[in-house]
């Protein structure tokens, strides 16, 4: 069974250990957003920066804080695990089964974050699954 706040601990600790790991964060960052089909603008709003700020970082002409680097784990996990619960909801309903579908309000239950970013990252990761869903639901079984 899919345990959302194991799935989130996992994902944090993937982009995070890439990022710091890597010798070059700002292209880690930049493949993360990009990879989770999320906009400059988008990950502005989220992170509460301008469009310009998050260009700097991913063109290295500024380098991220912790901080920035622990609010974009987590906010790029978010967004994962509403990927993943979609394709779940798919694959109980392809297996004939009934479900309850996941909404933004469902996700304050784990995640302690404004409700603005919730829907957001919630629309992201809904997105991201309409985009990659032949994967993600080969990849889940």
């Amino acid at each position: 069974m899919y345990n959302v706040e194991e799935q989130y601990s996992r994902y944090v600790e993937l982009v995070g250990g890439k990022i710091i790991s890597s010798g070059n964060p700002r292209e880690v960052i930049r493949e993360v957003r990009l990879s989770l089909g999320v906009t400059q603008e988008e990950l502005a709003a989220l992170m509460g920066l301008r469009r310009e700020t998050i260009s700097r970082i991913e063109n290295g002409t500024i380098h991220p804080t912790l901080g920035f680097v622990e609010k974009f784990c987590s906010a790029m996990a978010v967004a994962r695990v509403v990927r993943d619960l979609r394709a779940l909801e798919d694959a109980l309903l392809l297996s004939g089964k009934e479900v309850s579908q996941v909404t933004p309000a469902m996700l304050r239950l784990y995640f302690d974050m404004p409700p603005d970013n919730l829907t957001m990252l919630f629309n992201i990761g809904i997105r991201g699954y309409q985009k990659s869903k032949a994967k993600v639901l080969k990849d889940l079984k």
